[in-house]
């Protein structure tokens, strides 16, 4: 039953992620608005339109949030980023990462699947162990999975690294088309 307990946790912490990110805002042509984080969801017609914004996380209370958001409107507006069309080969390149990237979320999704319906089957099987030698072998289990676990979080934040700079290459490369 410990063990039960400490993989629980130990799967509830490994599978906890901090959520901050960069999202766009848009308008498409029929007025609608729209909010994405992944600025490849934008019509490159729109692009020269869309907004950046970076999330911030406050641990102030809904109210006080509020009133800061109005009192800090400028502070607000220089974080918005106008981001301008991209040359062919620059366009090319992105295409490139963003396979790459759209290959690795798929690798992670895949790992995750499995990561779940294994600690499902560990679940059930926990009800039938009843030896010694079949509570070692349940053990040596849920290290595997432990182990594993660590390598998807691992796996994880190099995504999120790779997404983060492949973003950071388009509002950089934006940002230089929109200087020259």
């Amino acid at each position: 039953m410990k063990y039960l307990k400490i993989f629980i946790i130990l799967t509830f912490l490994a599978f906890s992620v901090n959520a901050a990110a960069e999202f766009y805002k848009y308008v498409d042509e029929d007025g609608n608005v729209h909010f994405t984080d992944d600025i490849n969801q934008v019509p490159e017609a729109q692009r020269a339109k869309i907004r950046s914004y970076v999330e911030s996380e406050s641990e102030e209370p809904a109210e006080q949030e509020v009133t800061q958001e109005n009192q800090s409107e400028p502070a607000a507006t220089d974080q918005q980023t106008t981001l301008t069309d991209l040359s062919d080969d620059e366009s090319e390149s992105l295409e490139e990462a963003k396979k790459q990237i759209d290959a690795l979320k798929s690798e992670i999704d895949q790992e995750y699947e499995a990561l779940l319906k294994e600690k499902e089957q560990l679940a059930k099987a926990k009800n039938q162990v009843k030896t010694r030698e079949q509570i070692i072998e349940f053990n040596k289990k849920v290290d595997s999975l432990n182990k594993r676990v660590a390598s998807y979080e691992k796996k994880g934040k190099d995504y999120k690294a790779k997404v983060d700079a492949y973003n950071q290459r388009i509002t950089g490369k934006n940002s230089e088309n929109q200087s020259q």
